[in-house]
């Protein structure tokens, strides 16, 4: 009797262990279970999604974020945002046919469009970037400083032996106003009243242009341009060009993200700021800078604009 009483309190001690160990189990793998509490909150249909345009240079970021919003694979989510570049992207905030833009700061006509039409922009940094040049890779020249870029875009400076490198004259490529390369070169280097005048042939349209007009053989050491660095580096990329240091600092993912390199650029995700606060483009306003949307920017090959936790350590 006794032997089957201990065999009984045995048996339901067993059970009892087996219990607290599948539920000390379960509880460990929902604690670590991955939960994107940004994004899980934050959803859409392709009838609710806000209407989204951009910068070429930011396409890869803001197509990605709206593969995770709409839960679609990166091709699909292509169909549902617009690239009408910076100008263009622009002018369809001020005009209300889009929610939200992502570009570079706006230049002083694109800004004067807005206060004529009574639209107030509301700027949300979200990325780390840089303006960069770049010279044909038979160019010896390794780097300059942002008064001799500025002394070469103001036509003071037009041969690169001026600078310590060869007897060649220099060709300074431009892109054309309203444009996010040069209205980041205005803001950098030099204004617009300052500037040289460019020849037609030397003031290119598209922003891969100015990289093959640089690239090309015929330019050889001579060619220098201008463009933002993910672009450069991965949207448009060839080995025919290098990227010049400023002040002797090489544009870098590391350099960008120390705030080292000297023209580090932010990008914005840009709207209308009468958007009421409850609307859903202000909650992707929050994802940007989250966790989550600064991850996206991992994914996508970008600097994010907010260090995490490991870097802050």
């Amino acid at each position: 009797m006794k032997r089957k009483k201990l065999l009984c309190m045995c048996i339901a001690l067993s059970l009892l262990l087996s219990a607290v160990v599948f539920w000390g189990c379960t509880a460990n793998e929902d604690d670590n279970a991955p939960v994107d509490d940004e994004l899980a909150g934050l959803s859409f249909t392709t009838e609710t999604l806000p209407k989204i345009d951009g910068a070429t240079a930011l396409a890869p970021y803001y197509e990605l974020m709206a593969s995770k919003l709409l839960n679609v694979d990166i091709e699909e989510a292509r169909q549902w945002v617009l690239c009408s570049k910076t100008d263009g992207a622009y002018r369809n905030l001020i005009n209300g046919s889009v929610d939200i833009i992502f570009c570079s700061l706006p230049s002083e006509d694109q800004q004067r469009m807005a206060d004529e039409a009574g639209v107030e922009f509301e700027m949300t940094p979200f990325l780390n970037g840089a303006f960069v040049f770049f010279v044909n890779k038979s160019n010896p020249i390794e780097s300059l400083t942002v008064q001799q870029l500025h002394d070469i875009y103001a036509g003071k400076i037009t041969n690169w032996s001026e600078v310590g490198g060869d007897d060649v004259d220099i060709i300074a490529y431009q892109r054309p106003n309203n444009s996010g390369s040069q209205t980041g070169m205005y803001h950098y280097i030099i204004s617009e009243d300052e500037i040289m005048e460019a020849p037609t042939e030397m003031k290119i349209s598209e922003m891969g242009g100015i990289i093959d007009a640089v690239a090309s053989y015929e330019n050889s050491e001579g060619a220098i341009g201008y463009s933002y660095y993910y672009y450069v580096t991965s949207m448009h990329y060839t080995d025919q060009i290098k990227l010049v240091q400023i002040d002797g600092i090489e544009p870098s993912d590391d350099t960008i993200a120390n705030g080292t390199y000297p023209l580090i650029n932010p990008s914005y995700a840009i709207i209308n700021a009468n958007t009421p606060e409850d609307s859903p483009v202000r909650d992707i306003l929050k994802w940007l800078v989250s966790p989550s949307g600064q991850e996206t920017a991992r994914e996508a090959g970008y600097v994010p604009r907010i260090a995490d936790s490991a870097d802050e350590e």
